[in-house]
């Protein structure tokens, strides 16, 4: 499907920095500060200078191959339909773990202005949704402006925030930057964690087709984004240092709120949680577009049911939206049920998000030439290492590979079985 709504560049930016900003500048500068102390510093230079050859390799792959397909058709071109397809169903089961972690984010921000319990921060987050779908009905085009606006409004505020706390504070004196590399661990297990921030560059793949000028606004797009998502978390990651706001599991969770209001005193707290919502809302946007577009593709495929090729004057798919949004809801749903952790959600959504980025930076070492091919292999290098240091959360990638395997086999041995009846059939009425 060729989307007849073009992308700008200044629009890519908004939507893919409002994506990178997500929920993870809410809580991941002070549980950084918390694992590293003063050393995160180092982790976040490590972890900036380590995602530019991922981002180069997203955006190589993108300007070669654009199509809606994002990563899984990289897979395609790279080792054929089978991994395309576990790429697809891997990408996929993020579904129900990446957006539902982003909007109960914003929501319990959003909910702390009232003191609401659950249930009400429930209503939010299910009110937050449907907006969500009926805002996406209307275009990625409309979208990308209303997430323009957004994303330059939370810049304001984030440069607000880092301007005054560089006034009020002494935030140039140098900080130790030594790395303890006997005990090199903690940093493998923080980079995991940092790796959170930058999470959303293969979301943005699936929309390379829909950029006006793909090979120069894709990559464009992508390195503009790192750039500026990756100076803020290292500004932040300093002022949580130099404020002390980090220690504890609720400091950790709630260090914003603690900076609005000793720097602007109480109303910031209501300010920062409402930035916080806009934030969360902006970004679990672009993931709700990826993940439809993916069903829609893997309808075309034959993979889905044909019903999910269904568009409406938009060219949005409708139906395929319909479905993702039904997914997300049940997630947040079945989290007020059980009490489900919102830290588990985190650890494997980030997994299967390695595991994206591992599998197309092996399909960049197969397909680009040159330096692209350099730049992927460093990234290969890179998600890899990132990847097994998240431990036995690595056994659920493991597991839906051999689910969907399984799957696959069982159809196929079917079809097979069926094939062999029908020979019989033939051969006894002839």
């Amino acid at each position: 499907m060729k989307s007849n709504q073009k992308l700008t560049l200044c629009q890519g930016i908004g939507l893919l920095v409002s994506t990178l900003l997500g929920s993870s500048i809410f809580v991941v500068p002070a549980m950084a500060a918390s694992m590293l102390g003063e050393q995160s510093i180092f982790a976040w230079i490590v972890i900036m200078f380590c995602v530019l050859p991922v981002a180069f390799c997203f955006s190589s792959l993108g300007t070669r191959y654009p199509n809606e397909g994002g990563t899984a058709f990289f897979i395609q071109q790279a080792f054929g339909e089978r991994l395309e397809r576990f790429t697809s169903w891997l990408f996929l089961s993020a579904l129900p773990m990446g957006p539902p972690i982003i909007i109960i984010t914003g929501a319990a921000y959003l909910g702390s202005i009232w003191q609401l319990g659950t249930a009400g921060i429930l209503v939010i987050e299910l009110v937050t949704l449907g907006l969500l779908f009926f805002s996406n009905r209307y275009g990625l085009q409309f979208m990308s402006r209303i997430q323009s606006l957004i994303t330059m409004v939370i810049l304001a505020i984030l440069t607000t925030l880092i301007g005054r706390a560089f006034w009020a504070a002494d935030l140039f004196q140098p900080l130790p930057l030594v790395l303890p590399f006997e005990n090199i661990s903690p940093l493998l297990s923080a980079m995991g964690l940092l790796f959170w921030c930058f999470v959303g560059i293969e979301a943005v793949a699936h929309l390379s087709e829909s950029f006006k000028n793909v090979k120069r606004d894709f990559p464009l797009t992508i390195f503009s984004s790192i750039a500026i998502v990756g100076g803020i978390c290292l500004l932040l990651g300093v002022i949580v240092l130099r404020y002390h706001a980090y220690g504890t599991p609720a400091l950790n969770a709630n260090y914003m709120v603690y900076l609005f209001a000793r720097l602007f005193g109480g109303p910031g707290e209501i300010f920062v949680a409402v930035m916080a919502f806009f934030t969360c809302l902006a970004s679990v946007n672009l993931y709700m577009v990826s993940f439809s577009k993916m069903l829609h593709a893997m309808s075309l495929t034959g993979d889905l049911p044909a019903g999910l090729q269904l568009t409406n004057r938009h060219n949005v798919p409708v139906r395929a939206m319909a479905v993702c949004y039904g997914v997300v809801a049940g997630t947040l749903l079945l989290c007020y049920a059980i009490a489900l952790p919102l830290e588990e959600l985190i650890l494997y959504a980030n997994t299967v998000f390695v595991a994206v980025y591992l599998l197309a930076s092996l399909a960049g070492v197969v397909l680009l030439r040159g330096f692209r091919l350099f730049t992927a292999i460093v990234s290969t290098l890179f998600c890899g290492v990132i990847f097994f240091s998240l431990g036995n959360r690595c056994l659920y990638v493991a597991l839906l590979f051999f689910c969907v395997n399984a799957v696959e086999y069982i159809l196929y041995r079917r079809q097979i079985v069926a094939g062999r009846r029908e020979g019989l059939l033939e051969a006894r009425l002839k």
